[in-house]
């Protein structure tokens, strides 16, 4: 029934935020990586959607929306991921979908962008900007990233878990996708 729900919102979330010019192909890279005492742990999201809208060639100005299902990350192990999917961590079962829209996007130096926008995870709405490369080929284009995040920011983590003694506050997050404009 959840994974019903999510395919539902993915759908009108997308349909009703962009006409979609530029739309994400295939399945894409969503990697996140928190530290447990100071060791990195990799994860991944295996579903989610990139769209990007703009009126003309460039992508300065345009809107970036970013749709994840929380409910698909995963730790390669299944304990973990039962618990990251409780109310402690991304409380799934409130909140099956974390959303980034772009207020804007500027060029900076060396071939990257900025996009300045808000992340909203587990209820919580804040601004984040996420630094990236956009490399464009005709009418497909590769775009990728990496940021960090302050979970305890969003309530991700609480409990014992808030301090960072065992799970560090900040997680790495990277991606990268391929676009086609429709």
């Amino acid at each position: 029934m959840k994974r019903i729900a999510s395919a539902v919102v993915f759908t009108i979330a997308g349909a009703a935020a962009f006409a979609g010019e530029w739309r994400m192909q295939g399945e894409g890279e969503l990697l996140f990586q928190p530290t447990w005492e100071g060791e990195a742990v990799p994860g991944r999201f295996g579903e989610f959607d990139v769209r990007l809208d703009t009126d003309d060639d460039g992508i300065a100005g345009a809107e970036l929306e970013v749709t994840v299902n929380l409910e698909s990350a995963d730790m390669d192990d299944p304990d973990i991921n039962e618990a990251i999917a409780g109310a402690e961590w991304f409380a799934v079962s409130d909140h099956p979908v974390a959303t980034y829209t772009s207020d804007s996007i500027e060029k900076a130096d060396g071939g990257i962008y900025r996009a300045s926008g808000h992340l909203v995870l587990k209820g919580v709405r804040l601004r984040v900007d996420v630094p990236f490369r956009w490399s464009r080929n005709g009418d497909r284009a590769e775009m990728s990233g990496e940021v960090v995040v302050d979970r305890t920011r969003f309530g991700v983590g609480s409990g014992e878990w808030e301090s960072g003694d065992t799970i560090g506050t900040d997680v790495r997050v990277s991606f990268n996708v391929t676009l086609e404009r429709q």
